[in-house]
């Protein structure tokens, strides 16, 4: 390979103590160059490489063009960038390795810098060096201004080509000194009201502090000048994109039948009882209890034969005989379930229910809980919604520990009416939010699901409220019967009356 250049690294007095070397590959003379190889020597004789012991502050290339504080200093991701604004008078310079060595070089010749501007080359690694650099220069500045300019944006790759776009310079070759060309101080002008036209400040997500272990901290300023990605309702209002989120019912409310009911409306892009879903997305739902065959005669009975996103179904009886449902409790079930995700790229997840699928430790215990609750987090970063489907316990709340809602946006509890009579009614349930993390209050109300056989075809019908909360509250502001009768009235406790009175208080009804 033949060597088409050499940028010397040089000491502040201008004496060289290495070299990066710029070799070409070419094949024929008809050919255009096909490889270009850059090789440091700093070992002191002509052998390539850079010794372990290189000090930071020989790792900069021009630091000897760094003579005045006042005046801007550009840091380039290569040394060709960085010779030619220093071939126009600028205090320009580059580092040693890129974006993966950037922390070895000694930054500390910035900190009384007035401005400092990241020029980000139009590559995969451009980015990553300019924000290693402003991750160095961080600790050491106070009142420094800092600011980025990304080259695509001024349509180029770096800094050269866009000092190509500039009729002076149309048939310069990248690699030749500008110091004396006739127009430099015309180019130089130029060139620096092209960046300061185009300059923007240091992105907020650069603003984190990153630990040892790669936590990350940011102030609560920048914090809030995140650009992070809207979330997307999947069926509003509680089922965001990447959010976590809980059904518990006691056994035999209907659970199953509300969340393939929830799935199928997602997949379709259509409306669930009181429930909105806006467009057609994947769902995945995990089944771990029921039979196949009951699971197909629900799905056929919900409308669920035809949706026009994919509606994908894991249930324990079409599985080969070896094959044993998951459990994200252990670190194999997880990985297993994450092989499924990855296939299908589902926008949701159902789970039903978390005693199938979460077999390992007890469920009264927080600890055994954590893996799965991070499991959950790494999902949620991912933008998966997911949806667990729980049982109650005898007191009416979720089984097991309540570590479970540490991390969930909304929990919705299935319960019976309070006028409900076994045997007699329909499918009938209340629909109750106990938690509702960044709903509001208006969508937070209870509401009255019945699921009603139409012919064979299983229909929703819905009223907001609990109806016979309703009735209550008109019966108490008419005063017209104890609270003994409106409780036989409406097939309730009296203690149940009370809690409703105190209740509509709290509203304002009454």
């Amino acid at each position: 390979m033949q060597e088409t250049m050499r940028w010397n690294y040089r000491a502040f007095d201008g004496t060289p103590y290495g070299y990066v070397s710029q070799r070409e590959e070419r094949r024929g003379s008809q050919s255009p160059s096909v490889k270009h190889k850059l090789l440091p020597h700093f070992h002191g004789d002509d052998v390539p490489g850079i010794p372990g012991t290189l000090p930071g502050t020989s790792r900069i290339f021009g630091s000897e063009t760094l003579k005045s504080r006042s005046n801007p200093v550009f840091v380039t991701g290569t040394e060709k960038c960085a010779y030619a604004l220093q071939g126009l008078g600028l205090q320009a310079i580059t580092s040693l390795g890129r974006h993966d060595q950037v922390h070895l070089a000694d930054w500390a010749l910035l900190a009384k810098a007035s401005e400092i501007y990241l020029l980000i080359d139009d590559h995969d690694n451009g980015s990553k060096y300019a924000q290693g650099v402003y991750q160095s220069l961080r600790p050491l500045l106070t009142e420094t201004k800092i600011y980025t300019l990304e080259c695509a944006k001024i349509d180029s790759s770096n800094v050269c080509s866009y000092l190509k776009t500039f009729p002076e310079l149309a048939g310069w070759n990248e690699l030749e000194s500008l110091t004396a060309h006739p127009q430099r101080d015309k180019i130089a002008s130029r060139l620096s009201l092209g960046i300061k036209g185009n300059r923007e400040p240091i992105p907020p997500n650069w603003k984190f502090i990153i630990t040892r272990n790669n936590h990350k901290l940011i102030t609560a300023n920048d914090f809030c000048n995140l650009k992070l990605p809207p979330r997307q309702l999947l069926l509003s209002p509680w089922l965001a994109e990447g959010s976590i989120n809980m059904i518990f019912a006691d056994r035999g409310i209907g659970k199953t039948f509300f969340c393939l009911s929830a799935a199928i409306a997602i997949a379709n892009g259509e409306d669930f009882v009181s429930y909105t879903a806006p467009v057609a997305a994947p769902v995945l739902y995990l089944d771990g209890e029921m039979q196949a065959t009951a699971m197909q005669e629900r799905f056929r009975a919900l409308g669920g034969t035809n949706t026009k996103a994919p509606l994908y179904i894991y249930t324990p009886d079409v599985q080969d005989q070896d094959s044993g449902t998951p459990d994200l409790g252990e670190d194999a079930g997880r990985n297993d379930i994450n092989s499924l995700i990855e296939q299908v790229a589902p926008k949701v997840v159902f789970i039903d229910n978390i005693s199938t699928f979460v077999r390992t430790g007890n469920e009264n215990e927080a600890d055994s809980w954590a893996p799965v609750q991070e499991w959950l987090v790494q999902l949620r970063k991912r933008g998966i919604a997911i949806v667990l489907v729980h049982h109650a316990n005898k007191e009416g709340k979720q089984r097991g520990s309540h570590k479970k809602e540490d991390v969930m946006d909304v929990v919705i509890q299935l319960k019976r009416p309070d006028d409900y009579i076994s045997g007699e009614d329909a499918t009938r349930m209340l629909v109750k939010y106990t938690k509702a993390r960044h709903l509001e209050a208006k969508n937070t109300r209870d509401m009255e699901a019945t699921l009603c056989n139409d012919e064979g075809k299983l229909i929703w019908a819905y009223a907001d409220g609990d109806p016979s909360y309703a009735l209550c509250t008109e019966l108490l502001k008419s005063k017209a019967l104890s609270y003994a009768e409106i409780a036989e009235e409406l097939s309730v406790s009296k203690s149940t009356v009370h809690r409703w009175k105190k209740k509509a208080q709290g509203e304002g009804i009454i």
